[in-house]
């Protein structure tokens, strides 16, 4: 798994294009040939109609935007650390265990950034938010799948999920 992050401003589509030609780079394939179309799964999901064998997950906050990309599923959220009232999501939005971890702002975005990071692999979306429980093990069409807290960006709190495997970080100009 490779994930690409920016700060700034960006184009979604001219980032996307970056990212996906430097992930095909990277897997010595073939470089990108004409224009790459999004197309949506179920629940908005996002996927690359001509390169089925690619998944990705896009977020952004603040200045900082990350894009994940692995031949399995993927789901990637980041988090500015910025002051913020967090009880009452907690209240509506997390089970007894997820709730149980909260214990200040930065515990309470891990905890958020792994829910969401897990919604977007399994095309759930925010629908999903009351009905998932990311304190427990996690699994995906049967399988495990880990989350992984991103701490290399300062002033952000990241998680993403995936089967298991190694990850590469690149920074964008």
């Amino acid at each position: 798994m490779i994930i690409f992050a920016k700060y700034g401003e960006y184009d979604r589509r001219e980032l996307i294009d970056e990212c996906l030609t430097r992930y095909l780079e990277t897997l010595k394939l073939t470089k990108l040939e004409g224009e790459v179309k999004e197309e949506k799964h179920r629940n908005e999901k996002p996927y690359f109609k001509d390169y089925p064998f690619v998944r990705f997950s896009v977020s952004h906050s603040g200045s900082l935007v990350v894009v994940a990309m692995a031949e399995t599923e993927v789901g990637i959220d980041v988090e500015e650390i910025k002051e913020k009232p967090y009880g009452r999501i907690v209240e509506r939005n997390f089970t007894a265990g997820e709730a149980a971890e909260v214990k200040d702002l930065e515990s309470f975005l891990k905890v958020w950034t792994k829910k969401e990071a897990y919604l977007k692999l399994t095309g759930d979306g925010l629908s999903g938010l009351r009905s998932s429980d990311v304190s427990k093990p996690l699994f995906y069409d049967g399988k495990p799948v880990e989350s992984t807290t991103l701490a290399i960006f300062d002033g952000y709190v990241g998680t993403v999920v995936a089967e298991s495997q190694p990850i590469i970080f690149v920074q964008l100009d």
